[in-house]
C-alpha cells in the first residue's frame, strides 16, 4: 500500500469493508468456521479475557448493512450491543471499570479480522490501521449511547473530553476567525488555578477577562491527570445556564453515573454563573458546590462569575489574571498579523484590551485596518464579522432565522428562558450561533451574540427603548445590548431617539450606555470623518441640551449653561466642516430656537456682541452621537466643581446646610477651622450683620477674609434670617469638640483623646450616610437607582481605628471604613461595650490592631456577607465592595460629613461617565 489509503478512506466516510460487507455478513451468519477464524485473530490481539462464546454469538448478529456503514456511525452501537451481551454473561466482565472500552476494542479488531478471514490481506491491513486511530467520534457516540456511567477506560474517556474541550474553544474563537493553534502561545501561558481536594474556587473577572479559557485550561489539566492516573477524579464540564431545573449533583450524575461517589471523585468546572443574570441562582450554585465538595471524597469545584454576582469566602475567591499591556499587544498582533501602534488609543481602550477577549477582538478589527472604539464597538465588530462568513450569513439574511434569533435574544435577556415554540427552537438550532440548553431549551453559544441580536430588537422597535431604563434590574439585563444599539444606529435621528429616551428616563443609566458606546471616540475629527451637517447640527445640539437639562432636574444648575437651565433659550450654532461655534442669547424668549452665531461672538472676546455669550468654539467630537457626548463631557467636567462648592445638595435644613452654616459662623467669628465647639448665636448674628452692612447689603457681593474662600452677601443674610427665625442659643456643629487643650504636638488629631476621636469620626461617618441619602433625594433624585452605591442603600459604615502599629499613616491614626447595608449593620457591628455608635446608628467604630491575625479575615467576611445579601436581594453591584484605609483626620475638613458624602457621590458619577473621579475639595 502507498500509505495514503487510510486517510482517503477516512475522508470517504470510513466504510472499511466496502464491497466485502455482503459476503462478510453472509459468512458470519452461516459459517461457524468463519466466526472461529475471526475470533482466533481477535483473541491473539487482546490482553484481557471475556466469554468468547458470547463474542462468537455476537458475531452472528452483525448484518451486512451494519458492516457497510461508516465506522463513525456503527462502531458505537456494535460496541454497546457486545458490551451488553458480555455483561449479561459474566459478572467478571462487569467488574472491570473499562469494560465498555474493552468492547469497543474488540469491535475495532473484528473488522480487520473479518477482512483477513475473507483472504483480503490489503484490506485487513487497512482496516486495522484505521481501527488503531481509535476514532474520537466513535467514542463520543458510544458515550452518548450508553449514557451516564459508561465504563470507558481512562484513555478513551480522556479522548472524548479533549475533543469536547477543543470544540468548546473553537466555538468561543469562531467570532475571531482564528483557530486554537494560532493562539497556542497565549493558551500555553495561562496559569492554571489550584483547586485542592474538597475545595471550591470561584474565579471572578469582568466580561472578557478570560475566565472561561482559564477554566478550560484547568479542565484540560484534569484530563491529563486522568490519562496519567487511571484512578484520578473524573473531569466534568458544566455550563451554569444548563443547570437550572436540576441540582448540581444530578448534573454530575448525568455525565458520570454513580461511580464518582465511591471515592474516585470528580473535578467539576461550572462556567458562566454571571450569564444566568440572577445573583440568587448563582449563589445557590455556589452553596450546592460547597455541599458537594464536603459530602463526597476527592471533589474539586471551579466556578466562574463576574464580581458582584455571588458571595465567596476569601479562601474560595481568585481573580482572573488580566494581560499586561505588552502581552495584550502581542496577542493583538498575533491575530492581526502585523504590529500596530496603540499610543493613540484612549486610556479606557488600552485598559479594555488587557482582557483577552477584547484583545482578540481588537486584533480582528485591526486586521481589517479598523481601530476599535471601546468595548461596545468590539462586541459589534466581532459579531458582525462572524455573521459575514458564509456559514452564518443566513442568521441575518434569512427571513426565517433572523426574527427567531431576535426573539430568542429578547426572551433570554428579559427572563433567562428561551420562550420559543418547538418550531422556532428548531429554526434557532439551525444556526451555529445557538447551543442546546437543558430540557430541550436553546441559548446563544456566546453572550455577545445575545447582546447583538437584543440590540437589533431595540433598533427595530421590537423592544421599547424605555424598557432599558425602566429600573435597575431591567438596566442590568439590557445595558450591553443598549450600548451596541446606540453604536449601531444608522442615522442621526435614530441615535437621537435612543439617547433622548434613555437620558429622559434615567440620565445616569444613559450616561453609562453613552460612555460604553462612545468612550473610544475622539474629542475631535480628522479628515476621514464626515463634516457636520449645517442644517441639523443646531437642532440636534439644542435637543441634547434641553433633554439633559430636564432630565438632571435640580442637578443641572452649575453643570450646564445657566441660559439653558433658566428656561427657553436662543441657541446660536455655526458649523464649518468639522468646526462648530456655539453661543447663547441672554435675551429671554418664549420658546427654544436655533439661529446662526452672530459675527464677532467668540470665547476670546466674550462681551463683544450685546445679548450673546459664547460657549464653545472648536472641533466637534467624532461620531453621530457628538451632541450627546459633548454635553455629557461638559457635565462630567463640571461635576467635581459642583460637588466642591454647592452647599445646597441636600435637604433644606439637612446635613449639607448645617455644615455650611456652621463653617460660615465659624469664619465670621474668626475661629479655627478645626474647632467644632458650639458658637454663641447672638455673636454670630452681630458679626454677620456687620459684614453684610459693609458690602452695602448686596446679596451678590463677596467677602474674603485673610485669603479664605469667598462668603457671599446672600449667605450672610440667610444666616441672619435663620438665627432670627429659629432663635437658637448656639450654632452647633453636631460633632464632638476637641478635649485635649494642650497636646504634645500641634497636629489637629492630637487635640482629641482616643475616645473623643472615635466619637468624632463615628459621628462624621454617620452624618455622611445621611448626607448621601439627602443628596440622592434632592439634587440627584433624577439619577436614582443608577447611582452604584444605591445597591447598598440605605447603608451604614463599619469603622475600625488603630492608634499605633506599623500600618499607621505617619503620625495619623489609621481608620478603616466599609459601607454596609443597614439591614446587616447589627450583624457585622463589633460586639462589646468598647464599640461607639453614632447618634443616627448609621455608623459604629471600635479600636483594633492590625497585628491581630483575624483583622483581614474579619474584613473579608463582612464583604462576603454583603455579597450574599445582594445576591438574595437580586441586586448587582457595579462598584467596589471593599474597605478603605484612610487617616482619622476628618476634623481638618471644613465640612467633614459633606466631604465624605461628596466623595461617595463622585465615585458613583465617575462609574457612570458623569464625573472625572477627582476628589471634591469642599470650601
Amino acid at each position: 500500500m502507498s500509505g495514503l489509503e487510510g486517510p482517503a478512506l477516512a475522508a470517504g466516510g470510513g466504510r472499511l469493508l466496502g464491497g466485502l460487507a455482503a459476503p462478510a455478513g453472509r459468512a458470519l451468519a452461516r459459517k461457524v468456521t468463519f466466526r472461529w477464524l475471526v475470533w482466533w485473530r481477535v483473541r491473539k490481539r487482546v490482553d484481557f479475557s471475556c466469554r468468547w462464546r458470547t463474542y462468537r454469538k455476537w458475531l452472528k448478529t452483525i448484518t451486512a448493512e451494519e458492516l457497510a456503514s461508516p465506522v463513525e456511525d456503527i462502531h458505537g452501537p456494535l460496541a454497546k450491543r457486545l458490551d451488553e451481551a458480555l455483561s449479561a454473561a459474566s459478572k467478571d466482565w462487569v467488574s472491570a471499570d473499562d469494560h465498555l472500552s474493552r468492547a469497543l476494542r474488540l469491535v475495532e479488531l473484528t473488522y480487520p479480522a473479518i477482512a483477513a478471514a475473507l483472504g483480503d490481506g490489503d484490506r485487513a491491513e487497512l482496516t486495522e490501521n484505521w481501527a488503531q486511530q481509535r476514532s474520537v467520534s466513535v467514542r463520543d457516540l458510544l458515550l452518548q449511547l450508553v449514557g451516564p456511567g459508561a465504563a470507558l477506560s481512562s484513555d478513551d474517556l480522556a479522548t472524548v473530553l479533549q475533543q469536547r474541550s477543543t470544540a468548546r474553544r473553537a466555538v468561543r474563537l469562531q467570532v475571531f476567525g482564528v483557530d486554537e493553534a494560532a493562539l497556542a502561545s497565549y493558551f500555553d501561558q495561562i496559569e492554571v488555578p489550584n483547586v485542592p481536594p474538597g475545595g471550591v474556587v470561584v474565579m471572578l473577572g469582568d466580561f472578557g477577562s478570560g475566565k472561561s479559557e482559564t477554566a478550560e485550561a484547568w479542565h484540560r489539566a484534569e484530563i491529563e491527570n486522568l490519562i496519567a492516573d487511571e484512578q484520578a477524579p473524573f473531569p466534568v464540564w458544566l455550563n451554569a445556564r444548563d443547570l437550572f431545573g436540576q441540582t448540581l449533583e444530578d448534573a454530575v450524575e448525568q455525565q458520570l453515573g454513580p461511580t464518582w461517589r465511591h471515592g474516585r471523585g470528580a473535578s467539576i468546572t461550572v462556567d458562566g454563573l454571571d450569564e444566568t443574570n440572577d445573583p440568587a441562582k448563582a449563589q445557590a450554585l455556589l452553596e450546592a458546590a460547597r455541599i458537594l465538595a464536603r459530602t463526597y471524597t476527592s471533589i474539586r469545584v471551579l466556578l466562574t462569575a463576574r464580581p458582584g454576582m455571588l458571595s465567596a469566602t476569601s479562601t474560595e475567591e481568585t481573580a482572573a489574571t488580566l494581560l499586561t499591556e505588552d502581552a495584550a499587544l502581542k496577542l493583538i498582533e498575533s491575530v492581526s498579523g502585523r504590529p500596530h501602534s496603540t499610543w493613540r488609543w484612549t486610556t479606557d481602550m488600552r485598559a479594555t484590551v488587557t482582557r483577552p477577549f477584547f484583545a482578540l477582538g481588537a486584533g480582528v478589527m485591526l486586521s481589517r485596518d479598523e481601530a476599535p472604539h471601546g468595548e461596545a464597538d468590539l462586541i459589534r465588530g466581532l459579531v458582525e464579522d462572524a455573521l459575514r462568513k458564509g456559514t452564518e450569513r443566513s442568521a441575518v439574511t434569512s427571513g426565517e432565522t433572523r426574527p427567531v434569533l431576535k426573539k430568542l435574544a429578547v426572551a433570554l435577556t428579559r427572563t433567562g428562558k428561551d420562550g420559543l415554540l418547538f418550531s422556532d427552537g428548531q429554526i434557532a438550532r439551525s444556526s451555529r450561533l445557538v447551543a442546546d440548553g437543558p430540557n430541550d431549551s436553546v441559548r446563544f453559544s456566546l453572550p455577545i451574540f445575545q447582546h447583538w441580536f437584543a440590540a437589533q430588537a431595540i433598533l427595530a422597535g421590537d423592544v421599547p427603548a424605555s424598557e432599558v431604563v425602566a429600573d435597575a434590574l431591567s438596566f442590568n439585563r439590557w445595558r450591553w445590548a443598549a450600548a451596541v444599539a446606540a453604536l449601531s444606529a444608522q442615522s442621526e435621528d435614530a441615535v437621537d431617539d435612543l439617547l433622548g429616551t434613555w437620558v429622559a428616563g434615567n440620565p445616569g443609566a444613559a450616561a453609562w450606555v453613552t460612555n460604553e458606546a462612545f468612550s473610544g471616540h475622539r474629542d475631535w475629527r480628522t479628515e476621514d470623518d464626515e463634516n457636520l451637517d449645517a442644517k441639523t447640527s443646531g437642532a440636534r445640539l439644542l435637543r441634547a441640551l434641553r433633554t439633559w437639562t430636564e432630565a438632571l432636574g435640580p442637578l443641572a444648575g452649575g453643570v450646564l449653561p445657566s441660559a439653558v437651565v433658566r428656561g427657553p433659550v436662543g441657541l446660536g450654532v455655526t458649523v464649518s466642516g468639522h468646526h462648530i461655534d456655539i453661543a447663547f442669547s441672554t435675551s429671554r424668549s418664549a420658546a427654544d430656537y436655533v439661529t446662526e452665531v452672530p459675527p464677532g461672538v467668540h470665547p476670546f472676546v466674550p462681551d463683544s456682541v450685546p445679548d450673546w455669550r459664547p460657549w464653545i468654539s472648536g472641533g466637534a467630537p467624532q461620531g453621530h452621537a457628538w451632541p450627546w457626548t459633548m454635553v455629557q463631557k461638559r457635565i462630567a467636567n463640571a461635576m467635581d466643581e459642583r460637588l466642591s462648592t454647592d452647599p445646597f445638595l441636600g435637604a433644606p435644613d439637612g446635613i449639607w446646610i448645617q455644615e455650611r452654616r456652621y463653617d460660615l459662623a465659624r469664619r465670621v467669628l474668626g475661629r479655627g477651622r478645626s474647632s467644632y465647639g458650639a458658637l454663641p448665636a447672638d455673636e454670630v448674628r452681630d458679626r454677620a450683620v456687620e459684614l453684610f452692612d459693609a458690602v452695602g447689603r448686596n446679596r451678590n457681593a463677596g467677602i474674603s477674609r485673610s485669603g479664605s474662600p469667598v462668603i457671599s452677601g446672600a449667605e450672610l443674610e440667610d444666616l441672619v434670617s435663620w438665627i432670627d427665625s429659629t432663635a437658637p442659643a448656639q450654632v452647633a456643629s453636631h460633632l464632638p469638640d476637641e478635649d485635649v487643650p494642650r497636646p504634645e504636638s500641634g497636629w489637629v488629631w492630637n487635640f482629641y483623646s482616643p475616645r473623643r476621636l472615635m466619637e468624632f469620626e463615628v459621628e462624621v461617618y454617620g452624618r455622611a450616610c445621611e448626607a448621601y441619602d439627602e443628596a440622592l433625594a434632592h439634587s440627584f433624585i433624577r439619577l436614582g437607582w443608577s447611582m452604584p452605591s444605591t445597591v447598598l442603600a440605605p447603608f451604614g459604615v463599619i469603622l475600625e481605628v488603630q492608634f499605633d502599629g506599623p500600618d499607621r499613616l505617619g503620625d495619623i491614626p489609621l481608620l478603616t471604613a466599609m459601607r454596609v447595608p443597614m439591614a446587616l449593620i447589627r450583624q457585622v457591628a463589633p460586639p462589646g461595650p468598647e464599640a461607639v455608635w453614632s447618634v443616627s446608628r448609621r455608623a459604629v467604630i471600635t479600636q483594633t490592631s492590625r497585628e491581630q491575625a483575624t483583622f483581614w479575615e474579619r474584613q473579608r467576611a463582612i464583604r462576603e456577607m454583603i455579597r450574599s445579601w445582594l445576591a438574595e436581594q437580586s441586586r448587582e453591584s457595579i462598584g467596589s465592595l471593599g474597605w478603605v484605609d484612610t487617616g482619622a483626620d476628618d476634623m481638618s475638613n471644613v465640612r467633614p460629613a459633606s466631604s465624605l458624602a461628596a466623595g461617595w457621590l463622585s465615585d458613583d458619577l465617575k462609574s457612570l461617565g458623569l464625573g472625572t473621579g477627582g476628589s471634591p475639595q469642599l470650601r
